[in-house]
């Protein structure tokens, strides 16, 4: 049963798209240059919408919640990452993928590298059809990658990205798209 909040964050979402412009932020890059890939794709998608704010603070807040119990050190957000993991939910629901790597061929680790993010470990879940955080929260922790990926000790950073497919077509019907990326600096 949804309760009234539920239903408002809901509503909230349904008129956003995790869109806006995709120019960079932060890290010292220009806000004026885009950063795309290969075929023009943007890299980094700043959030403009409160609703996906919201979403995406509280799955981060489900995952550290969960690293403190198993007394790791939370996870420390980046807004680059968030920028960079949204724009991979935003290109997975363009070119209608599920996929830790892009029809480009850039693994997670590339696509960071490519935005001048420096790890030296990286880690990636992602998700989709799972319409709040605590949704896709329990699929993560239910599947032992991606569990293993939040538990890992060594990531010390992370960006979580929420992408709303407005337009969803028969093939790809899910409308709600997750990234979360994780990373040791």
């Amino acid at each position: 049963m949804l309760t009234a909040a539920s239903i408002a964050a809901l509503a909230v979402l349904a008129a956003c798209d995790a869109g806006g412009n995709a120019s960079s932020v932060s890290s010292g890059v220009s806000a004026d240059k885009e950063i795309l890939d290969a075929n023009g794709h943007p890299l980094l998608l700043p959030n403009t919408d409160p609703g996906v704010a919201v979403f995406e603070s509280e799955l981060l807040r489900l995952v550290n919640d969960y690293r403190l119990v198993l007394n790791l050190s939370p996870l420390i957000p980046s807004t680059r990452i968030s920028d960079a993991a949204r724009a991979h939910a935003r290109h997975m629901i363009e070119h209608r993928f599920i996929s830790h790597v892009s029809p480009e061929g850039l693994l997670p680790g590339e696509r960071l590298a490519l935005l001048h993010v420096d790890w030296t470990a990286v880690g990636e879940n992602i998700a989709s059809a799972y319409s709040t955080p605590q949704a896709v929260f329990d699929a993560w922790m239910a599947s032992p990658t991606h569990r293993a990926r939040i538990e890992d000790e060594r990531f010390t950073h992370a960006g979580v990205g929420y992408a709303l497919d407005a337009h969803p077509s028969a093939e790809f019907a899910d409308v709600h798209y997750w990234a979360m990326a994780f990373l040791k600096r």
